[in-house]
């Protein structure tokens, strides 16, 4: 039998790679010094361009600005001999919905040794990062209000803070706690009281603004931090909130009554501390509020 010519051999490995690329779902890509795409697998048209559609077109084309800019900044890192290993980038379909990508790239040369484009890889890394944002929600909220936890409070009220200092504006911090709550659940059940930390969540979403934060710190407790001109707003927040419960009594006919303590502290900008001792001064308010009304 005659042995494969060197030739032979080459065409049978070209036409392997060639295979490869085509079937692969992996989307691979060329482009020339410009970063127009030159050569584009088959893979790409899954997200609704053809490939006639992308060539001689740069990708950041089919980005928005602040991703395609990170993507021009590695392009030209790469086209200076870098590799780019592991790059996240977001990219369009024709449809409109965004893909993830984790892209590879390495310079590509030519004959005489000199950078005529990049080459890469890229992999859709959507589902993941979707995942990843589902579990960032989860671990930042209260499973049963939807409202944040204690940890994402304190992060978000940081930032309130710088807003705070850059507008002049001083933090008014409200702690709310349920009276009487474990009666609550002895008389109606634990299920009632499911709904009444849920019903609660309702009134804080609506009595404060949409920038305000607010959070369910465990049990029967919850926190407000918003923004205000003065100390005077206080008193009428207070009686916004006050009226927005006796809504919900009204509303219950003679079921469960909400009755709430609370406690609050300011945040003043002039005279900054540490937003624990904030947090600790109203929620210490709150809880002599309960106890006065329990002697």
């Amino acid at each position: 039998m005659k042995k494969n010519t060197k030739t032979e051999q080459s065409k049978q490995n070209h036409a392997i790679y060639e295979d490869i690329v085509v079937s692969t779902n992996t989307l691979i890509w060329r482009t020339d010094t410009e970063g127009r795409f030159t050569f584009l697998n088959p893979a790409w048209e899954k997200y609704g361009y053809t490939v006639d559609e992308m060539l001689s077109r740069p990708f950041s084309e089919f980005q928005i600005s602040e991703a395609a800019a990170h993507y021009v900044n590695a392009f030209r890192n790469c086209l200076i001999g870098e590799q780019i290993i592991g790059h996240e980038t977001t990219y369009y379909s024709k449809k409109g919905d965004e893909v993830y990508l984790a892209i590879n790239m390495i310079p590509l040369y030519d004959s005489s040794g000199a950078i005529a484009g990049t080459q890469g890889t890229a992999f859709d890394i959507t589902e993941r990062k979707h995942a990843d944002e589902l579990l960032q929600y989860i671990s930042a909220k209260d499973e049963l209000t939807g409202l944040y936890n204690l940890h994402t409070f304190i992060s978000m009220t940081e930032q309130q803070i710088k807003s705070a200092h850059r507008e002049k504006m001083q933090m008014l911090i409200i702690y709310a706690g349920v009276d009487d709550m474990q009666k609550v659940n002895e008389e109606y059940g634990q299920e009632a009281g499911d709904q009444l930390m849920i019903d609660i969540a309702n009134i804080l979403r609506k009595t404060f603004r949409e920038a305000d934060v607010f959070a369910r710190t465990g049990g029967d407790e919850f926190v407000i931090s918003t923004l205000v001109t003065s100390e005077d707003i206080e008193a009428m927040i207070m009686e916004r909130l006050n009226i927005t419960i006796e809504e919900y009594n009204s509303d219950n006919d003679g079921s469960i009554q909400l009755s709430m303590s609370f406690g609050t502290a300011f945040y003043d900008p002039e005279n900054p501390v540490a937003i624990d001792d904030v947090l600790s001064t109203a929620d210490d308010r709150m809880h002599d509020n309960k106890n006065l009304k329990k002697s």
